[in-house]
């Protein structure tokens, strides 16, 4: 009884793996649903889980994108902050828009519960993801109390992303996968009515196709959690790769496996088995 009321308290955790991407100019939006898989003329200031891919359809990264007054922001994994630059920088030559990465001048806090408000030091503003999460961007030097058990706030967190299928690709996982791999048109993450985007054509492609051969699982594992990027094996032939994954000594992991194949797997890294979750 305990733990189960503990696990629906609220608590406050410091996102330190995220970095957010600022932009600002006259074609923002312009520019943004040129690059977005989903509909930039959408956005408001309430995050939308999102993606970008490169000229192959291979998403190069995903996040929550939002709009606040003249300005949007992207929250993505922090190791691809910079590469996320690069790719746009010669885009950004023709447009009316400035690319700056605020990781630095920021804190990102992600809060699960009715959390808010000046009680537990958290702005009310905080920007709602779900019916359970928030996301709250404050300055860097704000003072604020998180949860006193951040390790285990923070794989309620993770665990939580992973129930709604939700990839976080990172420098270890970017450019591998076609949107449809990680589930990103499940969750809405993906318009098939919007029109041109880089990458769009192969997307589309695939999509009305049926050419998509990997598609994203839930797993359940033991043993060593493993990190994204690490190889799924049946029988000793590499089926698949671990996108996200959360636990201590057993977890929940989201991975991208090919069709056809079933559990018992292995890592051929470390001494973890999965099996299908629900």
């Amino acid at each position: 009884m305990e733990a189960d009321r503990q696990s629906r308290e609220p608590v406050i955790v410091p996102l330190d793996d995220i970095g957010l991407l600022r932009f600002e100019g006259a074609d923002v939006v312009t520019l943004l649903q040129g690059y977005l898989t989903s509909d930039a003329t959408e956005l408001d200031c309430d995050p939308k889980f999102t993606a970008m891919c490169n000229i192959r359809g291979r998403t190069v990264c995903t996040g929550y994108a939002w709009l606040d007054g003249q300005a949007a922001y992207l929250a993505l994994h922090r190791s691809l902050c910079a590469p996320v630059q690069d790719f746009l920088r010669p885009y950004l030559v023709f447009s009316k828009t400035r690319l700056s990465d605020e990781t630095t001048n920021v804190l990102l806090l992600g809060t699960l519960g009715e959390v808010g408000g000046s009680a537990s030091g958290v702005p009310s503003s905080a920007r709602r993801l779900d019916d359970a999460r928030q996301l709250c961007v404050l300055p860097s030097d704000a003072a604020v109390e998180v949860s006193a058990e951040t390790t285990a706030a923070r794989l309620r967190w993770d665990l939580a992303g992973i129930e709604r299928r939700e990839v976080w690709l990172t420098a270890e996982t970017s450019g591998e996968f076609l949107p449809q791999m990680i589930g990103l048109d499940e969750i809405g993450a993906v318009s098939f009515s919007k029109g041109c985007y880089l990458g769009q054509e192969v997307v589309a492609r695939a999509q009305h196709l049926g050419e998509v051969k990997r598609r994203l699982a839930a797993l359940n594992w033991s043993g060593i959690q493993p990190s994204p990027g690490a190889e799924v094996e049946a029988n000793g032939r590499r089926v698949g790769t671990i996108v996200a994954a959360a636990g201590t000594d057993a977890g929940r992991a989201l991975a991208v496996i090919r069709s056809g194949y079933s559990p018992p797997f292995s890592s051929p890294q470390s001494d973890t088995a999965f099996e299908f979750g629900h």
